[in-house]
């Protein structure tokens, strides 16, 4: 038995060293889920984030690894075709003894977190998780059928029927295990529509994180777009300026052109959406939180988001400016004071801008009950 376990060891160890590597990768993904489904950063809601990184990571290795060191030697002497006979496994039983039973146990093991954590954390439901559970294990067995998709000259490991059938049996025995868990220790309810009107300062980095990328998405593909159709339609002059409409102009009006859409990308996100969507950016959507943390009107809300373009600029303006190092430094400083800003007074500059007394966001206030795993 301990030499059958020990046959994983390589790949439990590769799946332990990969980990923090990309679980550092998935990090803003992952804070960005647990803000939409929590509002808040619950401490045993990320910890079985991160959990879930290191399942997925050992289901890969252990089911696809390793490969065989000589490929052509390997497919030439092999050739490995599918188990479609949905009742070998008694016979591997009977031939092999404790080893078969082993390996049918272990595939019904290997699914069960699968099952539990898609049934208790996803809180998927029940047709979903077997669902889930099945497709998993069938691109698991495509996988080992092509090669890992071609990755391989030729198949490795063997196509199984039987690990569709027992892989999904592990899913649906984690939904069993999830089911009767929530009996014992049942999941909070939140309400979904409840916003965050104090976010703290890491809620504030994701959610303007995610702005950050849809606006790089907006800024590159109008930028692109632009240029791209303001080329084609000039005519090139021999001296490498261009010419349109009887105007004639250099390239840098490309450059030009790039920035002022990427300013106006800036100020539609982070300007215009929020300041008519009660503080709500369309990061501040998803992670269920307002960049408004009291009500104000007339000048106090001009201010209050002049100021904050103003600081969100010089925070993020190595993306717009042709100088990379000195705004990449100005960028760095900024991003230090309004740390050290929020460590003294827990808000942000452009908070202190005062509202109307005794006010909060038009919003309804979210409370934090404890939210059990």
């Amino acid at each position: 038995m301990f030499a059958y376990l020990g046959y994983f060891s390589t790949s439990f160890i590769i799946a332990v060293i990969a980990w923090p590597f990309v679980s550092a990768a998935l990090t803003l993904p992952i804070l960005a889920g647990m803000y939409h489904r929590h509002h808040r950063l619950r401490f045993g809601a990320v910890l079985a984030a991160y959990l879930v990184v290191l399942y997925l990571l050992g289901l890969a290795a252990f089911t696809l690894y390793p490969m065989p060191d000589n490929p052509e030697s390997y497919c030439a002497v092999h050739h490995v075709v599918p188990q479609l006979n949905p009742l070998r496994f008694i016979a591997d039983i009977r031939t092999d003894g404790l080893y078969g039973l082993l390996q049918l146990v272990m595939n019904v093991v290997l699914f069960v977190p699968l099952g539990f954590a898609l049934a208790r954390w996803a809180r998927w439901k029940a047709w979903a998780v077997v669902a889930a559970g099945f497709l998993v294990s069938l691109v698991i067995e495509l996988s080992q059928l092509t090669g890992f998709w071609h990755l391989y000259p030729c198949a490795y490991r063997q196509f199984d029927v039987n690990d569709l059938m027992t892989n999904t049996l592990g899913a649906v025995l984690g939904l069993i295990v999830a089911r009767l868990f929530s009996r014992v220790a049942p999941l909070e309810q939140i309400d979904r529509g409840t916003i965050n009107t104090s976010p703290k300062l890491l809620h504030r980095a994701v959610t303007l994180a995610i702005d950050m990328f849809l606006i790089a998405v907006a800024y590159f593909s109008l930028g692109a777009g632009a240029v791209l159709l303001l080329h084609a339609a000039a005519a090139p002059l021999p001296n490498g300026d261009y010419r349109l409409l009887g105007l004639t102009f250099g390239v840098e009006v490309f450059t030009v052109i790039t920035r002022v859409i990427a300013g106006l990308a800036f100020l539609v996100f982070e300007l215009w959406i929020p300041a008519t969507h009660r503080g709500q950016t369309l990061g501040g959507v998803f992670t269920h939180m307002t960049v408004e943390t009291r009500r104000r009107s007339g000048n106090a809300r001009i201010a209050f988001y002049a100021l904050r373009s103003v600081v969100l600029y010089a925070l993020i303006q190595p993306g717009f400016s042709s100088s990379f190092s000195e705004a990449n430094r100005v960028s760095f400083a900024v991003a230090f004071v309004l740390i050290v800003f929020w460590l003294v007074k827990r808000q942000m500059p452009y908070d202190l801008i005062p509202g109307e007394a005794g006010s909060e966001p038009e919003l309804k206030s979210e409370s934090e009950p404890e939210q059990r795993l």
